[in-house]
Parts: C-alpha cells; structure tokens; sequence
C-alpha cells in the first residue's frame, strides 16, 4: 500500500490511471487529500504515512491547501518522493531539507514548454512588426501607418542569442529558425546532435556573443552563476537597437540597467514575462515605457498543462515503483 498527497482535483480527473499503474506494479493506493478550512492541518500520523506528494497547481495556488501543505511536509518523515508541478524546485518551500534528506524531487520540466515559447514568441513579432506602436495608435484613435524610416527590419538574416537551450529554449529556437533567425544558444553543457542551434556556446563567451545579437532571449533558469547575469556591463556590450525577451527569470537581469538601456535607446524593446519584483509595482518605469511589452509571469498559462504535469507524474510512479530511474529528478544548488 502506498499513501499519496494529492489534491482533490487530480482523484477526479487522474486518479483511476494512477491506481493502474500502481496495480500493475503491484501496489495497492490510498489517497489523502488536504483539509480545505481555514486554519486546518493534517494529524501527525497522518504525515507520517505520506509515501509520495504531487504539488498540483489546485494545491499550490490555494492559500489554506497551501498552508496546510507547507506544515503536512514537515511533519511527514517517511515522505520518499514528492513531484512538483513547476519546472524549478529552487523557490519551493522546505525543497532543500527534503533534498538534503535524501526524498526524490522531481518536476514538470518540458510540460509548459511550448506555451511559455509561444508567449515569447508572440512578443518577438509584436516588437518585430511594430504592434506597440500600433496598440497605442489604436488607443489614441489615429491612423499612423509605418513608412520611410519607421519601417521594420525584415526577421530573416537576424540574429538571435538563446540564453538556455533547455524545454523552453529548444520550442523557442525552433520557432526562431522556421522564421529565418540565426539561433545563437548559450548553455553550461555541451552541444547535442538534436540542438536546434546554429552555434552553441558556454556563458563565459557572452561578453563576445552580446554585440552580435540582434534579439536576446532569455531562458534559463535562475541559479547563483544567472543571477544579474546580464547586468549594467553585459548591457554595455549590447547591439545599439537590440531587442530583449524574458521568458526566464526576472532576476536574470539587473532590472534598473535594463530600464537605462531602453531609455536610451541602447535596447530597442523589450517583452517581458518575468520580473525582478512580482508583482510588478504599479510605479515600475516598465508599464508606460513605450517599447516595452509587460506580461505577468503567466507566459505558461495553458489548459493542457494540468494534464501534461499529471501525466508526468503518473509516468514517474510506474519508474518509481519498480526502481527504475525517474526523469525530471532534481537537486536543490
């Protein structure tokens, strides 16, 4: 018998599937759910016979689910695996000490993928043919076609610079290619025959890669060696007229050099999904600056997600169970 963490949402909709892998590995299952009143938590044993926990976003992004999650992991010692539905488990309340006590992390990594892709993406083209201008044009009520000078550039022949060529990265560069870019990834590891990149570089060449770049692209995660990885120095370095996509981290970017960089022109616009600060503050220079585009971190938001997260949880039981390795296994830095 195994015991798993679930919210009510994923019995009704993924339950039956996760008992039948289960069963087929022999294991009978018991669901517990988490007390949904104000104020109420899980009995220590009842913590205690926790085996496994699928953080959904029904659990996560419910205040009294959520708190009554945060005291129930504490207290369940035997807890072998927990499953998350974000991509990074860095944030995640109590992550570490699970970690260092050896419980398997695993998360959704590659579920989001192509909407998160697709949010940047869209926010390339809206920058690449001039829909800020006319958004606002639309709002002012005038009629402003582009011509002479205002003109856009062709995408093709451009050069892209893809900070993280991972789930996202990967969606992103391939959108990027079909529209005639030049794919220029920067990533820790070394190149794979299935990389959808025209180059592929360590970090430690930014200073040199910057000035080709005439869109940066940022998606990766946040880690100590991103943190203001591209900083007041790294904007120096930048293409006059370059554009910058944050599909990543906020915190990726030294927020206050970025907005120098679009006051002056430096960097041609900006959309922007993450934020250093979230919610954004209201008096962010960033809602009014007219080339840059604001999203509210939700570049993710689809609703085939919640299916794919399950799915990879109920892959990950089956490997689970019968000791197999697990995907998407985590370790906190």
């Amino acid at each position: 018998m195994i015991t798993a963490l679930v919210s009510k949402q994923f019995i009704a909709r993924f339950g039956d599937d996760f008992k039948a892998v289960a069963g087929r590995a022999g294991k009978a299952v018991r669901f517990m759910t988490l007390p949904e009143a104000p104020g109420a938590r899980l009995s220590r044993a009842d913590c205690a016979r926790i085996d496994c926990i699928f953080l959904d976003r029904d659990m996560r992004f419910n205040k009294p689910l959520y708190a009554a999650y945060e005291d129930a992991v504490k207290a369940a010692h035997n807890v072998k695996w927990i499953h998350y539905t974000s991509s990074g488990i860095g944030q995640q309340f109590f992550a570490s000490e699970l970690d260092a006590r050896g419980v398997t992390l695993t998360s959704s990594t590659g579920s989001n993928a192509e909407p998160v892709a697709q949010t940047g993406f869209t926010g390339l083209l809206m920058l690449a043919r001039g829909f800020p201008s006319y958004i606002q044009d639309q709002h002012r009520h005038e009629w402003r076609p582009l011509r002479g000078a205002t003109l856009p550039d062709d995408l093709r022949g451009q050069t892209l610079l893809l900070i993280g060529v991972g789930a996202v990265g990967m969606v992103f560069a391939g959108y990027a290619r079909a529209f005639g870019l030049k794919v220029i990834g920067v990533r820790r590891s070394s190149r794979k025959p299935s990389d959808p990149v025209d180059e592929l570089h360590p970090p430690s060449r930014l200073p040199e890669l910057l000035p080709r770049a005439d869109w940066i692209v940022i998606a990766c995660p946040l880690t100590r060696e991103t943190r203001n990885l591209l900083d007041a120095d790294a904007f120096s370095y930048i293409k006059q007229g370059a554009r910058l996509i944050n599909i990543g981290r906020g915190e990726v970017v030294d927020e206050a050099a970025m907005i120098g960089a679009l006051r002056s022109g430096r960097l041609a616009g900006a959309a922007l999904d993450a934020h250093a600060q979230e919610p954004l503050p209201a008096d962010s220079p960033l809602w009014d600056l007219p080339n840059v585009i604001v999203t509210p971190h939700n570049a993710s938001a689809s609703k085939g997600n919640e299916k794919r997260c399950a799915e990879m949880f109920i892959a990950n039981l089956g490997h689970w169970l019968r000791g197999e390795p697990m995907f998407n296994v985590q370790r906190v830095a």
